[in-house]
């Protein structure tokens, strides 16, 4: 056996000669990385002796996360990062294991310590650098650097010594831990609430299943905190180290308890079956009173050893149980019983390293086991409510049925109610009906109505009443966006005398005409024309600078200079004077200050002599 194990050394360390573990390089598509390629050993006594002695002489591991078990002795690991950034970055290494009772980090570049830091379940959450229920460091990644990490982890008085190593980006983290949170807290939340609805359904009904269905459903939700290290957040300080040796607490008061919701749900008869099974459970309901004087890993050894053997013997005669009444509870139950044999199984092989597991994988299976668990033993003991209740209305019915007559009375009573119930209900639905149809039609005709109320009827362009709701948004878009915000003030010259030698009628068809030259020189979705008064148009020019607003105003006046308007065989000319304003937007409360600006300087082009453009020069 000793020359069998000296060659396993030396195979195992030949293999880790050969084949170096290899660096973790951070670049510029760096998010997060699984540290699975590590050299570890258990000779190191101190952070000199790791650093001094032969990598080649370390254990190598590479494709998987470490996990050696129910090893006690603390293990050394090693590994390197490079950072081929042009620039220090500051990641998080996160022990995807909350149940380490000690990690001691020391970061080196060359000769150079960056970092050394203390964690682990050990230490009150208010000595971590990171409060946080997960074990986290943040490191120190100089520019362009390649630096060497080594870990001293310590796990003697806990339950498993599994290192699953991860490096995050902080964001990437931070995203990463809400949804894991987020799902867990769910998922025990809704167990939980399946806990406190039995216990609240023992409280009126008394029935005592109902309370060993809430406390089992309880105590899986307490197991699956401290699986994902949640019960070392909220637990005081000084009953921190409590947490591991709770998993295995846990599961030995569940299987204990399993056994008088089984004589509650099947109501099995006396036989040496149920004797057997009774004096086992009792018997090892009394080992609990003396394990607490052993070391944890021994707990969790003996509760992984001795829990599938009793919860077999609980699914074997809930078998037999259910040969001679299958009813629904008895099926659920033992569904129940199942799924929590293969959670049992599931913590043994991944407490003694198995098989690889992450703490993502393990908190959601976990989750996912005890979410079915506990639904089976809630679906369990309800039922089994439902039937009892069903039994005593049966019962009841039997006594109900010796008096036909007041039967007969009731049922027809009960009829009528329904029929006219229903009939209620139709001539409502009908009534709710014609209402929607009504409001639809009520709505489509206020949205008609306030497009009439938005455009001028004479022109068919938007009017005053629209166009200042829309100056108001383009001032704030111009400030949010820093963009110009330009406004051409329009007027047809000497439009009075137009009207007075040519009648209003031909006025508003030359209105016509200059709304719909106004519209063929806007090119943009966003411009927008109105009319601002009787012969004065207004046009918003969003994010167009005053060069812009210039040439088409321009262009709008000889446009407009060099068309007629033919009313009954006369040839009427016109022409029009513009202002233009372009400012970008500061100050949201005074909109009217564009039109005033702009109006100004369509005074100015009428006291010039009409026919004209001119720009308004804000003074400095």
């Amino acid at each position: 056996m000793h020359t069998f194990s000296t060659l396993l050394t030396f195979t195992m360390v030949f293999f880790a000669s050969c084949f170096p573990a290899s660096a973790i390089d951070i670049n510029s598509e760096f998010n997060s990385k699984k540290i699975e390629s590590i050299h570890y050993s258990f000779t190191p006594n101190s952070l000199k002796d790791a650093q001094q002695s032969n990598l080649q002489k370390w254990l190598l591991l590479n494709n998987k996360p470490l996990n050696l078990g129910l090893e006690t002795r603390p293990v050394w690991i090693q590994f390197h990062l490079n950072n081929y950034l042009n620039e220090p970055i500051e990641p998080i290494l996160s022990f995807d294991n909350p149940l380490l009772n000690n990690i001691y980090l020391y970061h080196f570049i060359g000769e150079v310590q960056l970092k050394s830091e203390h964690i682990g379940d050990a230490l009150p959450l208010s000595d971590r650098a990171i409060k946080s229920e997960s074990l986290l460091v943040k490191l120190i990644l100089p520019a362009n650097s390649e630096t060497t990490v080594y870990l001293k982890v310590n796990n003697n008085a806990g339950i498993g010594l599994r290192v699953p190593l991860t490096l995050w980006q902080q964001d990437a983290l931070l995203a990463h831990k809400s949804m894991v949170n987020l799902l867990y807290g769910l998922l025990i939340g809704f167990i939980f609430s399946m806990a406190i609805s039995n216990l609240v359904l023992f409280a009126f009904s008394r029935k005592r299943y109902f309370a060993y269905a809430g406390v089992i459903t309880l105590m899986l939700s307490l197991f699956l905190a401290y699986i994902g290290g949640f019960g070392f957040r909220y637990a005081p300080s000084n009953i921190a180290g409590l947490q591991q040796l709770m998993l295995p607490l846990l599961l030995i008061l569940i299987t204990i308890l399993l056994l008088p919701l089984q004589r509650h749900v099947c109501k099995p008869n006396a036989s040496k079956l149920l004797k057997g099974q009774t004096a086992i459970t009792t018997l090892y309901a009394l080992i609990i009173g003396f394990i607490w004087f052993l070391p944890t890993p021994s707990i969790a050894l003996f509760a992984i050893s001795t829990i599938p053997i009793i919860l077999i013997y609980h699914v074997i005669t809930t078998l037999l149980y259910l040969r001679q009444q299958p009813t629904s509870p008895n099926k659920s139950l033992l569904i129940a019983l199942i799924l929590s044999f293969i959670i049992v199984i599931h913590f043994a092989i991944a407490l003694t390293g198995l098989y690889t597991v992450t703490r993502t994988s393990l908190m959601l299976t976990f989750a996912a086991l005890s979410l079915g668990c506990s639904f089976c033993l809630s679906y369990t003991v309800i039922k089994l409510f439902i039937l009892q209740r069903d039994e005593q209305v049966t019962a009841q019915q039997t006594l109900i049925a010796q008096s036909a007559a007041q039967d007969v009375l009731l049922n027809e009573r009960i009829e009528l109610q329904e029929l006219t119930r229903q009939e209620l209900e139709s001539q409502v639905d009908e009534r709710t009906f014609e209402l929607q149809v009504t409001l639809r039609e009520l709505e489509d005709k206020n949205h008609e109505l306030e497009q009439l109320n938005m455009e001028d009827a004479l022109t068919g362009i938007k009017n005053r009443r629209f166009f200042d709701k829309k100056l108001i948004m383009e001032i704030r878009r111009s400030r949010r966006e820093q963009t110009p915000l330009s406004i051409i003030m329009l007027d047809i010259d000497k439009f009075k005398s137009i009207n007075d030698k040519y009648g209003h009628l031909t006025g508003d068809q030359v209105i016509r005409a200059v709304s719909d030259t106004i519209k063929q020189q806007l090119k943009r979705p966003l411009d927008e024309v109105a009319r601002y008064g009787g012969e004065e148009f207004v046009i918003l020019l969003p994010n167009t600078d005053n060069q812009g607003a210039m040439n088409i105003a321009e262009q709008t006046r000889l446009t407009i200079a060099n068309k007629t308007v033919n009313v009954a065989g006369t040839i009427i000319e016109f022409t029009i004077s513009a202002g233009v304003y372009t400012q970008i937007a500061d100050d949201t409360h005074h909109p009217e200050l564009f039109t005033d600006y702009a109006d100004k300087a369509l005074y100015l082009a009428k006291q010039h002599g009409r026919n004209q453009v001119v720009n308004f020069s804000t003074p400095q």
